[in-house]
């Protein structure tokens, strides 16, 4: 069974085309972090993925980001020649200067399945921010949200590369833990493979991002009504 976002990082564009609407996010991002700093001028995404956020960002704001996917990083790079990209780990990573905003979108923080790494990583989206800075997080599930043995489904793509990507699901850890097993099949012209990857994601509460927010630093506010409806937390320096 494949690594998470080995694989699939060549087709990991063409799937979430039609489900993540990137200008409108890249608009949304912009308004909450000019809302905290006008003067903003400098952007680091956490779990950048393949760049698909940044390059929406490009032009309002000077943008880095890292990954902990190789494969994922490729691609990002090959849209946004000139950024700093980076391969590291949200829970340890020092890049050395600091930004006016921190972002961690589509549910990446999720991959940490245990409390004390949650709360790494937001002490070092902290350690990373210039004052009036601001750290905005798009978190995966709450426990009463998922629900396992819940089987999904997305079909994208067009007659030169087609995707259908089928999810079974389940909980490990005492129900802390959310697990996902991704098949894919991937179609090209005379061909169809397969594929599986394993994605194991913490379930966290509302109160667990606010203690973890606040032993970083930071005051947080939970907003409910933004982005792919799981909640947002904003958090800017104490």
């Amino acid at each position: 069974m494949d690594r998470r976002y080995t694989t699939s990082a060549e087709i990991y564009d063409v799937l979430y085309a039609d489900i993540v609407d990137y200008p409108a996010t890249a608009a949304t991002l912009t308004e909450l972090i000019r809302g905290a700093n006008s003067r903003a001028t400098t952007v680091l995404e956490a779990a950048c993925g393949t760049g698909a956020v940044l390059a929406q960002l490009v032009g309002y704001f000077d943008v880095a980001g890292f990954d902990l996917s190789q494969e994922m990083l490729g691609v990002a790079r090959s849209k946004l020649p000139g950024v700093q990209l980076r391969h590291a780990d949200m829970v340890d990573f020092d890049w050395g200067s600091r930004f006016d905003a921190v972002i961690c979108m589509f549910s990446s923080i999720g991959y940490l399945t245990d409390f004390d790494f949650l709360a790494a990583a937001y002490g070092r989206f902290a350690a990373h921010l210039n004052p009036g800075g601001v750290v905005i997080v798009e978190p995966w599930f709450r426990p009463d949200q998922f629900n396992p043995g819940w089987v999904g489904t997305a079909v994208a793509g067009d007659d030169q590369l087609r995707v259908q990507r089928m999810n079974t699901s389940w909980l490990e850890d005492d129900g802390r833990v959310s697990v996902m097993d991704m098949h894919h099949l991937v179609g090209r012209p005379g061909e169809v493979s397969h594929f599986v990857e394993r994605h194991r994601m913490g379930l966290f509460t509302v109160d667990d991002h606010k203690t973890a927010f606040a032993a970083a630093g930071l005051e947080v506010e939970y907003r409910e009504d933004l982005f792919m409806g799981r909640g947002t937390y904003i958090g800017r320096l104490a």
